[in-house]
């Protein structure tokens, strides 16, 4: 589960562009402040020199200083990414991730702490994050956020009456997040509530509606979702192309552990034949 998985480091092209607007501007400053200096004195070719001149020396300065930040970025993200995949969300991983976000905190950071807890299974590290945000200071997108991390928790410990009562209490919610852009987590949870309840052929549904949102990072959960549902109604090949496709995209050591389950239990359906 990502509900707000931090992948990339800022944009390069992004932050150069930035650099670009802000050296046009002190560049500009910079020259008026020369031909004040020189007692006005200096004509148009001469100020748009200098102008040309402060903008290109300001951009290369600020351009580098961007680029060295953002490839530091970017390596950071690539050991977090390594570590979620080797060792999981233990507490080394997240005390790399405050090191990485810096400072106090935020209620989203909060959130965000609380999401990835859960997707190393922690769920009562999980409730303990969720218990030190401020809900109301959440933006709407964001409570919708709340709510299904809430849900999913009480998924993942296979609390059925829990999870069907966060869900009947946060209807709201949840019917607003399907009609988002990004709702394909919350079409993933939804349809893990369903397979909970034993409503398989919603499940799927939901599954695959999820796999079509915008949300590719998402994939390898719904095919490990659908593997299942496949399996348990004794449809044992399309089953194993979900493994296939699943072991394609895995990039949690929690969804590997449930590829290779799922894999175990498909090769035993293949052994009972």
């Amino acid at each position: 589960m990502k509900l707000m998985k931090i992948t990339r480091a800022n944009s390069l092209i992004v932050n150069l562009f930035y650099s670009l607007s802000f050296s046009s501007v002190m560049g500009y400053i910079l020259m008026a402040a020369a031909w004040f200096i020189s007692g006005m004195r200096l004509d148009l070719v001469q100020c748009s020199g200098l102008w040309i001149i402060f903008l290109v020396v300001l951009f290369i300065i600020l351009g580098t200083i961007c680029a060295v930040i953002d490839i530091l970025k970017h390596v950071q993200l690539q050991k977090l990414a390594e570590h979620r995949l080797t060792k999981g969300y233990d507490d080394e991983y997240f005390d790399m991730l405050r090191q990485f976000i810096g400072g106090e905190l935020t209620d989203s950071q909060q959130l965000y702490f609380a999401s990835s807890y859960l997707e190393g299974e922690r769920c009562e590290d999980c409730r303990e994050q969720l218990k030190k945000l401020n809900f109301k200071a959440l933006d709407s997108s964001e409570q919708e956020e709340y709510f299904n991390i809430c849900l999913y928790s009480a998924i993942l410990e296979g609390n059925k009456e829990l999870a069907n009562d966060i869900y009947a209490k946060a209807r709201k919610y949840f019917d607003r997040a399907v009609m988002g852009r990004r709702c394909g987590y919350v079409l993933h949870t939804l349809g893990l509530l369903c397979y909970l309840n034993g409503r398989s052929d919603n499940a799927a549904r939901l599954f695959e509606s999820a796999m079509r949102s915008h949300d590719y990072s998402l994939r390898c959960e719904c095919c490990l979702g659908l593997g299942r549902i496949y399996l348990d109604r004794g449809e044992r090949s399309e089953a194993k192309d979900m493994c296939y496709e699943a072991a394609q995209l895995v990039e949690t050591r929690s969804q590997a552990v449930h590829l290779k389950q799922l894999m175990m239990d498909v090769e035993k359906a293949y052994g009972k034949e």
